[in-house]
């Protein structure tokens, strides 16, 4: 049993059924729309759910340490199968993340300028063929399907309108 799991679930799952309570009073549908409760009642429901899934892993009982028996390393006698404190990792630096991201600071502007889905195709070029160095068939064929797809759910299903860019030319806006 880990003690601060069960009291960091606990909690949660008191503030979340505290919450639902008081959303409970409020509308969950108002004119056909979700109401103001719609959203808090789905989070606190969930959010109860969770505490208490973390509490019921914290009661369970621990799976029991397997010790060696016979002889055994003399650096994992010292350390007992741990890595050597003294043995500190090489520097960490995230290229993934940074590159990711400096691809989303870079695409943002680009929507108003060249528009959505030919921003999408050279964030996903970016993405696929540099960062990930994936050049198989399926990736230039998502690297077109996916942002002309999400385009088109967004314009033609949801009814939200995306940046076309400044020549406004085609359906697609490229």
């Amino acid at each position: 049993m880990r003690r601060a799991d069960v009291a960091f679930g606990s909690v949660v799952a008191i503030v979340a059924a505290a919450v639902l309570i008081m959303a409970w009073q409020m509308p969950f549908y108002l004119n056909n729309v979700p109401g103001p409760g719609f959203l808090p009642r789905i989070i606190a429901f969930v959010l109860l759910i969770l505490g208490l899934i973390l509490v019921a892993q914290s009661l369970r009982p621990s799976i029991p340490e397997v010790r060696a028996i016979g002889v055994v390393n003399p650096i994992e006698t010292k350390t007992h199968g741990k890595p050597d404190p003294k043995e500190i990792a090489p520097h960490f630096f995230p290229k993934k993340t940074v590159a990711v991201f400096i691809g989303y600071v870079v695409a943002v502007p680009l929507f108003a300028s060249i528009g959505f889905v030919l921003t999408g195709v050279l964030l996903m070029a970016y993405l696929l063929l540099y960062v990930e160095k994936r050049r198989s068939v399926a990736s230039y064929i998502a690297l077109v399907a996916v942002p002309i797809a999400i385009y088109l759910l967004f314009v033609q299903v949801l009814s939200i309108e995306l940046p076309t860019g400044l020549l406004n030319t085609g359906i697609l806006g490229i």
